[in-house]
C-alpha cells in the first residue's frame, strides 16, 4: 500500500488530503495497548509519511477506530502541508429554476415585467439581456416569497394549530374561525413549497 501512495503522491503539484484507516501508528503514543508497537511496525508508515512531506492535521473529537478503543485521542488525519496555503477564489452559485414558483400569483407578472423590457440589439442580445434581468427579478421573488421556508412553514403549522386549539375551547369567536381558512391555505402552501425546494 506504502508504494501506491508514493507512486500517486511523488507526481502531484496540487495540494491533496489523504484520509483514511490505515490500521498502523507512526509513533507508540497514538495506540493504547498493554504491549507498544515495535520499531519495524512503525518504520513503513512513517518512512511513506516523510517521503511524500505529509503531516498530521490537527484534529479534535472523539478517537474513532473499527476497534472500539476508548474516546479521548484525537482523530488522525494526513494531508500535504502545501493545502494550507491554497484559497481558492469563491464562486458565484449557479442559478436554479424552482417549479414552485410558477405557483404563486405574483410569478406571472414577475416575469411579464422583465420580459417587457425595451432592449436594442441583436435577438440573441435581448434574449440575454431580459434573462439576466429576470434572473435577478426571480432571486428577489424567491427571497420575497420563499425566503427561510422552512422556518416559515413551521411557523405557519404552528400558527394553524394554535388557532385549532383556541377554537375548541372558544368555539364563538367569529374572527379566529374567519381567519382558519386563510391559515390553512398559507400552512399547505407553505409546506408544499417547502417539500418542492428539498
Amino acid at each position: 500500500m506504502w508504494e501506491k501512495l508514493l507512486e500517486l503522491g511523488r507526481p502531484l503539484s496540487m495540494p491533496w488530503i489523504i484520509l483514511g484507516d490505515f490500521n498502523c501508528v507512526k509513533s507508540p503514543a497514538e495506540k493504547q495497548l498493554r504491549v507498544p508497537p515495535t520499531w519495524y511496525e512503525l518504520k513503513d508508515f512513517a518512512d511513506c509519511c516523510l517521503a511524500l512531506g505529509l503531516h498530521d492535521a490537527q484534529t479534535t473529537g472523539c478517537y474513532y477506530t473499527c476497534s472500539f478503543q476508548p474516546a479521548g485521542m484525537p482523530l488522525r488525519s494526513l494531508s500535504g502541508y502545501r493545502f494550507l496555503f491554497y484559497n481558492p477564489a469563491p464562486k458565484p452559485k449557479s442559478f436554479r429554476f424552482f417549479n414552485m414558483w410558477a405557483d404563486h400569483l405574483d410569478f406571472i407578472p414577475t416575469v411579464e415585467e422583465r420580459w417587457g423590457l425595451n432592449v436594442e440589439g441583436t435577438p440573441q442580445f435581448q434574449l440575454c439581456r431580459k434573462l439576466k434581468a429576470l434572473k435577478s427579478s426571480l432571486k428577489a421573488f424567491n427571497n420575497l416569497h420563499y425566503g427561510h421556508i422552512s422556518v416559515r412553514a413551521k411557523e405557519a403549522d404552528l400558527a394553524l394549530q394554535n388557532a385549532q386549539t383556541y377554537l375548541k375551547s372558544n368555539p364563538g369567536d367569529v374572527a379566529v374561525r374567519d381567519s382558519l381558512g386563510d391559515l390553512r391555505k398559507k400552512d399547505t402552501f407553505l409546506t408544499e413549497a417547502e417539500r418542492h425546494f428539498y
